[in-house]
């Protein structure tokens, strides 16, 4: 197939990273791959010298000389169908693909609902073939907030991570002292993410476990709340952007996620992936990967207490941490694989052609 993989965004992280893997993925599978972005953008610089690239994206919604470029470079490229990755990809990509006849596939990535003004219907009514989420919490909300989107249009395909590269991650070095255990955070410093709950949270956790530390990795904009309300409390080491993740993960202890909401919650299962027990809100998708008491420990969204109660009982059961990331790296191995996503949306794109060729 000729696939156009249509990623619109500035920034990087969960979004980005799987329309990484599935334009990696796709390629290595032997079909014809072309990137359209942003230029210079994080995944502009990581894909360009491995798939063909069109840095032809941005502009306001349904920008003239945006679509006019993606229409192009869908005619140059013989574009057969186009997977289409952020918001913005339905108003460039999405449009220009449509009005050429050729079929679209849209990723929403993250447990919002769809706005219902006019410019939506439009662009997620009339755009795509198929939307794809990776949850079935994303695709109650879609549904619930689009009555216009018919039912069978909407297909869940959980994300997937390279399990290779994760169990090959060797643990970081980060100079704990002997006999520590270690909590860690990994993501945006945003508000959903729940860092005010985790910083609440943290300094009963230290009094508890003194032995404990709390390793924070990743950017935002709140940087100077997040530091703010951990500023004094013993034991935090600020990390920031790490581009060695899965080994920082690999030297946790029990990674904690107490967002809000999520799309997906990629960092629990790469967690899971290295073997790591995990802490997570029962929020959104994350009690899809999570079986209570299995793979981890769920509590509530937005409730300081219970994740430091949470975190105080991992922190001091070694042989709960140990059989909980023993389960956890089976379960990710089991459903939340790289190829068997790449599985799913081949064949999804393979239904969409067909359905395509049957209205001819």
């Amino acid at each position: 197939m000729r696939v156009v993989v249509s990623c619109g965004s500035r920034n990087w992280g969960g979004l980005e990273r799987m329309a990484e893997l599935l334009a990696r993925g796709l390629g290595r599978r032997g079909h014809d791959v072309v990137l359209f972005c942003r230029r210079d953008s994080p995944l502009h610089r990581t894909l360009a010298s491995e798939v063909p690239c069109e840095p032809i994206l941005g502009g306001g919604d349904l920008h003239p000389r945006t679509v006019w470029r993606c229409a192009r470079a869908l005619d140059r490229h013989r574009a057969e169908i186009v997977l289409a990755n952020t918001v913005k990809d339905p108003r460039w990509t999405g449009v220009a693909a449509r009005l050429k006849g050729i079929p679209v596939v849209y990723r929403q990535e993250i447990d919002e609902p769809y706005p219902n003004s006019p410019l939506h219907r439009l662009v997620y009514g009339w755009v795509p073939a198929r939307h794809v989420v990776n949850s079935e919490a994303t695709r109650g909300t879609v549904l619930r907030s689009a009555a216009w989107v018919r039912p069978e249009e909407v297909v869940v395909i959980p994300n997937g991570v390279d399990l290779e590269a994760l169990r090959s991650a060797a643990p970081a070095e980060l100079g704990l002292p002997d006999g520590a255990v270690l909590f860690g955070f990994v993501g945006r410093w945003e508000e959903r993410k729940g860092i005010r709950e985790l910083a609440g949270a943290w300094r009963r956790v230290a009094e508890a476990l003194p032995r404990a530390h709390l390793a924070i990795v990743g950017w935002g904009a709140m940087e100077q709340e997040f530091r703010g309300w951990l500023e004094g409390a013993p034991n935090v080491r600020w990390l920031g952007f790490r581009d060695d993740v899965p080994s920082v993960m690999a030297a946790m202890d029990v990674l904690v996620a107490p967002s809000h909401y999520e799309g997906f919650g990629l960092v629990v299962v790469e967690a899971m992936a290295v073997g790591t027990a995990v802490i997570g809100a029962r929020a959104s998708s994350i009690p899809e990967l999570v079986d209570e008491r299995v793979e981890g420990v769920l509590v509530p969204p937005k409730d300081p207490a219970a994740l430091a109660e949470a975190m105080i009982e991992l922190g001091g059961d070694a042989g709960l941490r140990e059989r909980m990331g023993a389960a956890g790296r089976a379960r990710a191995e089991r459903d939340f694989s790289l190829e068997r996503m790449l599985d799913r949306h081949e064949a999804l794109f393979e239904d969409v052609l067909r359905s395509r060729a049957g209205r001819r």
